[in-house]
């Protein structure tokens, strides 16, 4: 039974880490690299903590492919004739449900939301991972690339 569980475990963390890109402000796209972007000097009005959340997975493939692939390792771990039957399915319904919980747990992230005033008065706002820190009445740059708008210093 140990392994059954085990393997179950293992199995849905592997599934479960094809986790989503958000984009930190700090890494550049392939097709960022070496194209002209603008830079423009704006000032932070107020920064709002938020989660981003990825729907990337949700057709739930991620959680078939781990129940199929816990009911086949249960039903050839324990048990033989109906036993082998009755663990692959209890072992592939744990797999999915576990597989579920860590990709949801695995498509957040925190991040940040900052509100900016431009050099013309108009206000923006921007919402990027939080791998920078910025406080109200800084002073940064607002860049846009092909990607879309990021906040440095």
């Amino acid at each position: 039974m140990f392994k059954l569980l085990l393997s179950t475990l293992l199995l849905s963390i592997l599934t479960g880490c094809a986790s989503a890109d958000f984009g930190s402000p700090n890494t550049y796209q392939r097709y960022d690299v070496q194209r002209i972007g603008q830079m423009e000097a704006a000032t932070i009005i107020r920064v709002r903590l938020i989660t981003i959340e990825s729907s990337s997975d949700s057709s739930g493939l991620t959680s078939i492919v781990s129940a199929a692939a816990s009911a086949f390792l249960g039903s050839q771990i324990i048990g033989n004739g109906r036993g082998r039957y009755i663990s692959g399915a209890l072992s592939g319904s744990a797999g999915g449900v576990i597989s579920q919980h860590v990709s949801a747990m695995m498509s957040r992230h925190s991040g940040i939301e900052v509100f900016l005033r431009r050099a013309n008065g108009e206000t923006v706002v921007v919402s990027q991972v939080d791998d920078q820190q910025f406080a109200p009445g800084e002073h940064v740059y607002l860049i846009s690339s092909g990607s879309g708008y990021r906040i440095t210093h």
